[in-house]
């Protein structure tokens, strides 16, 4: 597993943090370690409660502890482009992503790319006919408090 510092800051206040010592999955379980590196600043939020620990496979809140690759920015992808295919292309990467304001925020690093939206963009250039230099710009390991 890659090693990634957390930023306790970046956790949404609506997202439940989980302080029970006795599950069977507390040491792979990212709302464990959410805990273990809380502030003393922080006096209340959202929490797993022991309800949670019932039945053979543990919690159904677990999330794993284990960041994503998540990726930004389409020049180098672009790059190799043929030109009479840059715009039917570019809209059909708009389109995946929802609209041209997200894929500026894509672009731009606001919003990051899932491994599985990164896929889908990667197969869009491939039905074009394009293999080579299928990279994003910049990649980066964060977790996924969308869980």
């Amino acid at each position: 597993m890659k090693e990634i510092e957390i930023i306790v800051r970046d956790v949404p206040m609506s997202w439940q943090i989980c302080f029970l010592t006795e599950c069977p999955v507390k040491d792979r379980c990212l709302r464990q370690l959410i805990a273990s590196q809380l502030s003393e600043k922080r006096d209340f939020g959202p929490a797993v409660y022991p309800t949670m620990k019932r039945g053979e496979n543990g919690c159904r809140l677990f999330v794993a502890n284990e960041p994503q690759l998540m990726a930004w920015g389409f020049e180098k992808m672009f790059s190799e482009v043929k030109h009479r295919d840059v715009v039917s292309l570019r809209k059909e990467v708009t389109n995946e992503l929802r609209g041209h304001s997200n894929y500026y925020r894509y672009n731009n690093g606001e919003r990051l790319l899932s491994p599985e939206q990164q896929e889908a963009i990667i197969k869009l250039f491939q039905k074009y006919g394009y293999q080579n230099q299928l990279e994003f710009d910049h990649y980066t390991y964060v977790y996924d408090f969308d869980s």
